[in-house]
């Protein structure tokens, strides 16, 4: 285990957009520098809260690479991964669109200044006072899956241009396979496409969702062979699709399961046989977590610790029966326990939610090498706030930092405030070169203060 230096330097060049402060890091920094000096600042002022450090350049980048890999597909960004307003206002700058799924997810980017045409309404079940908000803003594109869904939308919106959201092929290996829940399934193709014929409606085209978390590329290249084959029952029927929505399910962190350039390769592969340049089809995606999982680094501190109870002893013996040795490993090694600032009811839940094994990092060295079985918890009252058992770490100690990397996606959004504890608030950092790329070039006039 290797740990950053104990010096760290605190960013005073700080710019400021929506009321966000954001502080300007030295170019080619580490994540252990950049989150040791955001903690840093932190201590200065006497804080103690679980923070995320929020790397505006990690976002440009992804983007740029979305752009080098799969230029014929344009990015709506899913809000419900992360609605950060600056991570929502940099995709703004980006170019990006934005995948909505409720009204106020529709406001939120609306607010920012984005273009009704930039939206995709992708929940294929909505509330009626949800689409009618969508009919007022002129939010136009939307999907559905079931005829109950179209007969809301004639009687409410019948002008929308409309997605068939279509169920992926099975046996792939996804994170979560959302088809049990949404999706048409191929058999009932057909009898859609005749109702939303009949009502007068306007089917535009396709769209699917692979899953959250694709583990193999081929899932992509199947779908879009689905996807080919009911245009082409559409076609028949007398519409005009033009639109193909592949969806998220892509990873943009290093390390993933399935690197974004083989999914890029696949999709292009698929997309040049079933949708080539010359069809005309207007490709856009969904992606979530691609864009913000590695733009955001956890950072909790140790607000508690105690050496654990050794795991058999009977809970029934008196405190005057049990053996001090108990408090002890086999080879006579403590094993402590150590309870932060976030947990399992709030970052943390995606430990829950999606199986994700922690690997925390320290900030700062340990005073020694020497490892110990530790159990990490959240800071909550209730016992299944259980972030990591059985892990080797050094001895820490009370006002210690960890930090975890990527840990942008359906983390804050999904997080409670269980307990009355908060949610972490987010440190905003950028270099000078991501943020001018952004900013300056698109003529936006930023802020600068020095403190």
């Amino acid at each position: 285990m290797s740990f950053p230096a104990n010096v760290f330097v605190v960013s005073t060049e700080i710019r400021t957009m929506n009321k966000q402060h954001v502080h300007m890091v030295p170019a080619k920094q580490t994540t252990a520098e950049k989150v040791a000096a955001a903690v840093n600042a932190r201590e200065l002022k006497g804080v103690d809260d679980a923070f995320y450090v929020m790397d505006v350049g990690d976002v440009v980048s992804n983007h740029q690479r979305w752009q080098r890999l799969l230029p014929r597909v344009e990015p709506f960004y899913a809000v419900k991964c992360n609605s950060d307003p600056l991570l929502l206002r940099v995709l703004y700058e980006l170019g990006t669109g934005f995948d909505c799924a409720s009204k106020c997810e529709m406001d939120m980017v609306l607010q920012m200044g984005v273009t009704a045409d930039k939206i995709v309404y992708a929940n294929p079940c909505r509330q009626i006072s949800h689409l009618q908000h969508a009919a007022k803003k002129s939010i136009g594109l939307l999907t559905f899956d079931s005829e109950a869904e179209l007969y809301k939308v004639k009687s409410v919106y019948p002008g929308a241009r409309l997605l068939l959201r279509i169920a992926p092929p099975e046996n792939y290996d996804v994170m979560y396979d959302l088809s049990e829940k949404f999706g048409c399934h191929p058999g009932d193709v057909s009898g859609l496409l005749r109702t939303a014929r009949t009502l007068g409606l306007n089917v535009v085209g396709v769209s699917f969702h692979v899953g959250s978390g694709a583990r193999d590329p081929e899932v992509f290249a199947a779908s879009l062979q689905r996807s080919h084959n009911v245009f082409a029952i559409a076609e028949k029927l007398g519409f005009n699709p033009d639109i193909i929505d592949i969806g998220g399910g892509f990873y943009g962190h290093k390390g993933a399961p399935l690197s974004f350039e083989k999914a890029a390769s696949t999709l292009n592969m698929a997309l040049d046989k079933y949708f080539p340049v010359t069809s005309n089809v207007k490709v856009i995606a969904e992606p979530g977590r691609y864009f913000a999982s590695s733009a955001f680094t956890l950072v909790t501190s140790v607000i508690g610790k105690r050496k654990r109870l050794a795991k058999h002893r009977d809970r029934k013996n008196s405190l005057s029966e049990i053996n001090v040795e108990s408090e002890t490993s086999g080879d006579n090694k403590p094993a402590f326990m150590y309870y932060m600032t976030d947990g399992v009811f709030g970052s943390f839940n995606v430990i829950i939610f999606e199986g994700t094994c922690i690997i925390p990092k320290l900030v700062k060295a340990p005073s020694s090498d020497v490892t110990f079985t530790s159990t990490l918890w959240g800071p909550t009252c209730d016992s299944l706030d259980c972030v990591r058992k059985e892990l080797p770490l050094p001895e820490l100690h009370i006002g210690d930092w960890l930090y975890v990397e990527n840990m942008g996606a359906y983390t804050t959004s999904t997080a409670s405030r269980f307990n009355g504890m908060p949610i972490p608030r987010c440190h905003y950092i950028s270099e000078e070169k991501a943020w001018n790329s952004i900013f300056t070039e698109n003529g936006v006039h930023i802020s600068g203060t020095t403190s």
